[in-house]
């Protein structure tokens, strides 16, 4: 079977043949992952915000999706969201590469609320960006039928708002 030029280029970053097949099936004949109009500037965009070759590979592999968004319209804003958190640029790349699925997350629908949320129990916004950091995939937890009820039995079983959100920024998810 013949690779899209967008996979074809994605060859060139030593992705071994079983994490190829892995981004070829997710990635799909997506006709909005033109080569020279996205992937090539958004794997330039990863390497400036230093994320080394590994981290590349691992947000790729992960997500290749990543690879069909916006750079202006979607990840940029919310790697300079992470930023403005006050996470460093080790800790964004590291982000990331964890959890890549983040850059598409909305930040009106999904992040911001979750921060709101965490900050609401008590949370400062630099324990919000130590837990995201530490495990970037509390993004990936919903509200309503995750975070909230999980909180709710601590509480009932008698845990302090401090032990709580103390909880939440060492084992956030």
């Amino acid at each position: 079977e013949s690779l899209t030029p967008a996979e074809a280029h994605l060859c060139s970053l030593g992705l071994s043949d079983e994490q190829m097949a892995k981004v070829s099936a997710r990635f799909g004949k997506d006709s909005s992952c033109d080569v020279e109009g996205k992937v090539k500037p958004i794997l330039s965009w990863l390497a400036s915000l230093r994320l080394n070759d590994l981290q590349i590979r691992q947000a790729v592999v992960g997500h290749p999706k990543l690879l069909c968004y916006s750079l202006e319209q979607k990840l940029k804003p919310v790697v300079q969201w992470l930023s403005a958190m006050g996470m460093s640029d080790a800790q964004v790349a590291m982000v990331i590469a964890r959890c890549p699925k983040m850059l598409g997350y909305s930040l009106n629908r999904n992040l911001k609320p979750l921060v709101q949320w965490l900050s609401k129990i008590g949370m400062s916004d630099a324990q919000v960006a130590k837990a995201i950091a530490t495990c970037p995939s509390l993004c990936n937890l919903s509200l309503p039928s995750n975070l909230m009820p999980k909180v709710q039995i601590l509480h009932d079983k008698g845990f302090s708002g401090a032990q709580i959100v103390s909880t939440l920024t060492v084992l956030p998810a």
